[in-house]
């Protein structure tokens, strides 16, 4: 879990309105409800899985899960948050028609006090983090919309210098929320992990990001930054990463632009990357430029196009893929949103270039937000 956790720890924290920065504040991840300051959510999934690789057989997984959660204040200044997500699944596999174990799972994602006076926030305890001011990697979510980890340390975030937040945090370890309720050591790192990083809008439509994190124990680094134009109808982003893990270094860049035209909105985006690396090449590493889960291989680049548009209120998308070393992906999806209930359903298409083998996903989810 060390490659993609910590990069993005602050982005809850910080409020942007109207694409200028807004004094610091701290803020849960999901939208509190007026009544009593709870929030939550419940959902169910589906996912299929072929493939034609050796020893592997067709698969599916269900399940429904939950997340309730509080953002109270206790007082000017002085705030409290809580969270719990559970969730109910099983497989079954479909090659051999045999059905898995049920899993249930319970996970405190959050517990946590914040504070924050004049322009400066500080949050300590368990939080829930957001993509947001970093530019590498981020705590995501399952596709059943349960956080995949959440964090044990301290941060605080501080707008002084104008049209710029700046952050600092430590991170003693990771929740991890996968298979299990596990505590793990950041980065690798026995001692935990730094992470400093600021974000400057001080340019009309521009936003500069910078971030780097250090472990504190290994003395592996690494550093990140973006800078992101809007021009018109159209946006532009570059970007680019380093590290330096036990002697060994690598770099990853990218970037991509997306035209939004009357009818639809398209994007074209590229990346490469120097060599094998820890932190840049797991499947969030500059998730803004390779949709997150495609990546270009060691030593090799990668490039993709994507299209998206609303029509008649479903949200249609579809994207392709394709890296140097002859793999490629198509990829669907449709989504609606009927009395509150986000409806959606995807379905990808995978060639690896290498093995020659593929594989095809689908899967359809429904989640109510209160």
């Amino acid at each position: 879990m060390k490659k993609g956790l910590l990069l993005s720890i602050v982005a809850s924290t910080v409020l942007f309105a109207g694409g200028d920065i807004a004094p610091v504040q701290p803020v849960a991840e999901a939208p509190a409800a007026a009544c009593n300051d709870f929030y939550g959510q419940v959902g169910a999934f589906v996912v299929y899985n072929t493939t034609t690789v050796a020893g592997k057989d067709d698969m599916a997984k269900y399940g429904v899960g939950a997340v309730l959660g509080v953002n109270k204040e206790i007082f000017s200044g002085l705030t409290a948050s809580a969270e719990l997500q559970g969730t109910i699944s099983q497989t079954y596999d479909i090659t051999t028609s045999t059905r898995g174990a049920t899993v249930n799972r319970a996970n405190l994602t959050q517990l946590n006090l914040g504070y924050s006076f004049c322009n400066t926030a500080i949050k300590v305890g368990r939080f829930s983090v957001a993509m947001g001011l970093s530019p590498l990697v981020f705590t995501d979510t399952f596709y059943d919309g349960m956080k995949n980890v959440t964090f044990d340390g301290v941060m605080v975030a501080n707008t002084d210098i104008p049209d710029t937040v700046v952050y600092g945090a430590y991170i003693y370890r990771a929740a991890v929320h996968g298979t299990s309720t596990t505590l793990a050591n950041p980065m690798g790192s026995v001692d935990g992990a730094a992470v400093v990083g600021f974000q400057n809008k001080s340019f009309a439509d521009t936003t500069i990001t910078g971030v780097g994190y250090y472990a504190v124990t290994s003395g592996d680094y690494a550093v990140a930054g973006t800078i992101d134009k809007k021009w018109c109808d159209t946006d532009i982003s570059v970007g680019g990463a380093y590290e330096d893990v036990a002697g060994a270094t690598a770099y990853l860049a990218g970037g991509y632009i997306t035209q939004h035209f009357s009818a639809f909105d398209l994007t074209v985006a590229g990346t490469y990357q120097s060599a094998a690396a820890t932190y840049l090449n797991d499947g969030e590493a500059m998730g803004k430029y390779t949709w997150k889960t495609w990546q270009a291989n060691t030593n090799s680049w990668a490039v993709g196009a994507a299209i998206s548009t609303d029509w008649c209120g479903y949200k249609l998308g579809a994207a392709a893929k394709y890296r140097e070393d002859e793999s490629y992906e198509i990829d669907a999806s449709i989504g609606k949103t009927f009395s509150g209930i986000a409806f959606a359903t995807d379905v990808r298409y995978r060639y690896n270039g290498v093995t020659t083998k593929t594989a095809t996903r689908v899967r359809a989810r429904a989640v109510y937000k209160f």
